[in-house]
């Protein structure tokens, strides 16, 4: 195995240590631990408190996080002595500093500002995005010395993968302001939200989860469009359908978090799905527009034939 493709492996790792990041934080707010620690970065002014029940979520997801920070400064290292990687993914490690700095400072002004509604959605958002990077990181240092033809991809195409973009993303942050306004069970019913009411009202706690029920059905018409429009067009296609069905799953699992009354496990599902989808939906962008002809080796063809004397 190359240097490189061990670097773009190491990133996978971290990104998938990220994503349990990510989940792992949802469990805190299930479990009600998200102010078991009330102050920040310490936990009661020490690095290693007395681990009652909810103070070991905190601090276990804060050790996490640690352990995520100290991964990209090592993988940031390594980047410096593999050859080439500086070129192909220096740039996009910077992004990944600047985003996990934002992360650092977010998850602080949760604990600070009491779970207020603001910081946890941004928290919730600014994850993914730190997750989504490093997968990018790493996709394109496995795409390194590859040369891949690929059909061009039609307008329609292109409009539905953006506009599935964000969608997700408006979609993430109705997730967590339902979330932190514990608006999970404001319609206790489903389809409709009341008896035989769809949509009461679009104010208050009712209108968040009604909002969020309607994006995500608007979430599941533009991952058939994309599936439809992406036959053709190889790791695409495979992403468009991994994507249709982790949308229907995560429509099932939201469903099940209405009629089961909020269960931590469903909840948890539910994260991580919106957290796989997040990726899937951030890689199909990347494909589509950032990932361009991948670079392969040079080899050097003489331009002249010496003959013979």
């Amino acid at each position: 195995m190359t240097a490189t493709k061990r670097l773009a492996w190491s990133f996978a790792a971290l990104t998938v240590l990220t994503y349990v990041l990510v989940v792992f934080g949802a469990v805190v707010r299930l479990k009600g631990a998200g102010l078991s620690c009330p102050d920040w970065p310490l936990c009661y002014g020490e690095l290693v408190p007395s681990m009652e029940f909810g103070v070991l979520f905190e601090v276990g997801h804060r050790y996490v996080a640690s352990a995520v920070s100290l991964g990209l400064v090592a993988l940031t290292g390594a980047m410096w002595m593999v050859d080439g990687a500086r070129e192909r993914i220096g740039k996009l490690v910077v992004v990944a500093w600047v985003v996990l700095v934002v992360q650092i400072v977010l998850g602080g002004l949760t604990v600070l500002q009491l779970l207020a509604s603001w910081t946890v959605t941004s928290h919730l958002l600014c994850g993914n995005a730190f997750a989504l990077i490093l997968a990018v990181i790493s996709l394109r240092l496995f795409d390194t010395g590859s040369v891949t033809e690929r059909a061009p991809a039609s307008t329609p195409l292109r409009v539905a993968i953006g506009a599935t973009a964000v969608l997700l993303v408006a979609q993430m942050a109705l997730g967590g302001l339902v979330a932190s306004n514990f608006a999970g069970l404001a319609c206790v019913e489903w389809p409709a939200c009341v008896g035989t009411d769809w949509f009461p009202t679009f104010a208050g706690p009712v209108g968040l989860h009604v909002t969020h029920r309607l994006t995500a059905y608007s979430l599941v018409a533009a991952f058939i469009a994309v599936a439809w429009l992406a036959r053709g067009h190889d790791r695409l296609a495979h992403l468009s359908v991994v994507g249709l069905v982790l949308v229907f799953a995560q429509v099932a699992l939201g469903v099940a978090n209405v009629l089961l009354r909020l269960p931590a496990e469903v909840s948890a599902g539910h994260s991580l799905v919106a957290a796989l989808l997040c990726m899937t939906t951030g890689l199909m962008a990347y494909d589509l527009f950032l990932r361009g002809r991948p670079t392969a080796a040079v080899i050097p063809v003489p331009t002249q034939i010496e003959e013979a004397a």
